[in-house]
């Protein structure tokens, strides 16, 4: 099962589709479903699928091992999520809120306030499952 990232804010903003070899980071539109799940969680007007270098969320996801290599993970995805939360974050805060494919009727399990300009790989918000954060500027 898929991981899922969703982000909500008043922007309106492009919506696009994966290319394999290309794509990093693109926005879709909520199902019906997915909306009828996530709707209580987000007070901003739009919500938008967040999709990664393999086609799904799964790609955000990134946690520094020292045992590993650079080479063993996927720095691109992450580096982009980060890149792109610190530029729509700039004139609002953006809501973030991650689970697995289906789980969209869970009810939040952690809730966290971030400031995006101190995060880094270094220190990289996960995504965590069923975690709710609010990125502030």
């Amino acid at each position: 099962m898929c991981l899922c990232v969703y982000i909500g804010t008043d922007q309106n903003l492009e919506v696009g589709k994966f290319i394999e070899n290309e794509t990093l980071l693109y926005l879709e539109k909520p199902t019906e479903d997915e909306l009828i799940g996530l709707q209580n969680k987000f007070s901003k007007k739009n919500i938008y699928y967040v999709g990664s270098e393999t086609n799904c969320s799964c790609g955000f996801m990134y946690e520094k091992d020292e045992d590993l290599d650079d080479e063993d993970y996927s720095t691109a995805s992450p580096k982009k999520i980060i890149e792109f939360l610190k530029k729509i974050s700039k004139n609002e805060n953006i809501e973030f809120y991650s689970c697995l494919e289906g789980d969209w009727n869970l009810p939040i399990e952690s809730n966290i306030e971030l400031n995006i300009n101190n995060i880094s790989l270094e220190n990289y918000f996960g995504p965590n499952q069923l975690q709710f954060i609010t990125f502030k500027n």
